[in-house]
């Protein structure tokens, strides 16, 4: 279909995200006093995947995509017995590609926690309650070159009165993945991502040593120094006791003389929670649509 135009204008940019394969298009006119052809000039895809489910999820229609993070690599920070252990990392991939005109942005957000009692959401920054993510730190942030999740940033300390968040996105909004105009021919663009799942340890006291030296010179006076160091002492880490379980028996025997005797003996165990059915942690990806045309909006 061609429209003949009496003077330059300028038609509206369409652009549809299309699942699978690169088969969205943008259609741009523009004529002067001649028929012209509608030309397809635009396109663009947007996925994400992780290390968990490497098969990418494509956005069908513009809209978000997300990955999860399982309960049971959450669940991993409950497995280190070292004091002040290294995060827990896990990754998540973006990428797409943008043809012609349009460019890509997208912004990254953790959503929810999701289990078998439903879900629960995180927008706030706060974990669910009776959680491991509760008692933990997650960040979630750009990896460095070669994918390296090692320079993980600092978060800000929370303000007076306010509650401490568990979860912590770093410089996640309206994220360039491909400049408008820049992959003229389609070439994909991917970024890694990191996330990095924090224990927050306390140390459960310190074992204090004290060592005390004194030396008689030949002169016969004295002297002496002392030196100390500290041991940090924890537990592995655990959720919130529930209790303690004691156990209490007690046994009265009878000798042949007649006379008893009697034994008492008691015992106790902690009791904590099952932190099996940690709930997995949404992680959503929502792209934006960029245009070389000052007069179009980015939209999704």
């Amino acid at each position: 279909m061609s429209a003949r135009m009496r003077s330059l204008a300028t038609g509206a940019l369409i652009t549809v995200l299309l699942g699978g394969a690169l088969a969205a298009s943008a259609l741009w006119s523009a004529g002067a006093d001649a028929d012209t052809p509608s030309v397809a000039i635009g396109a663009v895809r947007f996925g994400a995947a992780s290390e968990t489910v490497p098969e990418r999820v494509f956005s069908p229609d513009g809209g978000a995509v997300s990955v999860t993070l399982p309960g049971s690599t959450v669940l991993e920070v409950l497995e280190q017995t070292s004091i002040d252990a290294d995060p827990v990392i896990w990754r998540f991939t973006a990428s797409g590609s943008a043809l012609g005109i349009t460019g890509l942005d997208y912004t990254v957000a953790v959503t929810e926690q999701v289990g078998a009692d439903g879900s629960y959401d995180l927008s706030a920054g706060i974990a669910q309650p009776g959680t491991v993510l509760e008692r933990s730190t997650l960040i979630v942030y750009r990896a460095g070159a070669g994918g390296d999740c090692s320079a993980i940033p600092e978060v800000p300390a929370p303000e007076p009165g306010e509650a401490p968040r568990n979860v912590h996105v770093v410089d996640a909004v309206d994220v360039e993945l491909q400049a408008a105009g820049a992959a003229l021919t389609g070439t994909e663009t991917s970024q890694e991502w990191c996330a990095a799942i924090d224990w927050n340890d306390v140390a459960d006291g310190a074992y204090v040593n004290d060592v005390h030296v004194t030396g008689i010179a030949e002169d016969g006076s004295g002297n002496g120094a002392t030196a100390r160091w500290h041991a940090q002492v924890g537990y592995p880490p655990a959720l919130e006791q529930l209790g303690v379980y004691r156990n209490r028996a007690t046994v009265e025997a009878t000798a042949e003389d007649t006379t008893s005797a009697r034994a008492t003996s008691e015992w106790h165990a902690d009791v904590y929670p099952d932190p099996s059915g940690e709930p997995g942690i949404v992680i959503t990806l929502d792209p934006v649509v960029t245009n070389l045309n000052p007069d179009v909006a980015p939209r999704d």
